[in-house]
Formats: C-alpha cells, structure tokens, sequence
C-alpha cells in the first residue's frame, strides 16, 4: 500500500470521533454512560470524513489543505448542535446526516474553496 492509500486511512479515526465526542459531552453532562446507541452518529462521521480526506488529499497548496481542514473544525460546533437536534426534529439517521453531516460538508468546502 502506498502512501497515497494510506491517507485515506484517516478516515477511519475521524469516523469515530464523532460518536465519542457526543457519548464524552453526555459523560461530562450526565455523569454516566448513554444506555442507548451513539453509533447513529456514525454516517455522520462517514461523509464528513469521506469528504474531508478527499479535499485535503486534492489540494494542491499547503494553505488550501490548511483552510480546507479549518473550515472543518469551524464547522464541528454547528454539526455537533445540528446531529443533535436534528434527530429530535426527524428521524435520527437524516435527522444526523441532514443537520449534523451538512454543516462540516459546507464548511470543509467553504475552506477549500477560501484556501485559493
């Protein structure tokens, strides 16, 4: 495996950064574990991490992959807010990916396209 491929390896960790940050926060909040499932986080963390590595890995500039992964953790507080809300407001799964998948979409592009 080559370099190239081993990049979008990190699309692994930053998967399951989501569920962990959100079973952490309840942690800290509740003192105790969630009983049910943080793992409806996970598509959320997918497609951001999908899209994320992606841009990165096409940016041609150190300061365009530097923007592109800022727009991301600009984005983090607005996705975290939206995957909660937005499974109360619907359905979990689009609720998370809708509300909480989106935002770091936008702004993992937003950054790419300011890192010009």
């Amino acid at each position: 495996m080559n370099r190239s491929h081993l990049f979008y390896l990190l699309v692994i960790p930053i998967t399951f950064a989501w569920p962990l940050v959100h079973v952490i926060i309840f942690l800290l909040r509740f003192g105790r574990m969630p009983t049910d499932s943080s793992l409806i986080f996970l598509p959320m963390g997918i497609v951001s991490a999908v899209v994320l590595v992606f841009l990165v890995k096409k940016a041609e500039s150190r300061k365009r992959k530097r923007s592109t992964v800022v727009g991301y953790l600009l984005a983090s507080p607005f996705a975290f807010i939206g995957s909660l809300t937005g499974g109360l407001m619907l359905p979990p799964l689009p609720g998370t990916l809708i509300f909480g998948a989106l935002p770091l979409v936008l702004g993992t592009s937003l950054g790419y396209k300011v890192g010009r």
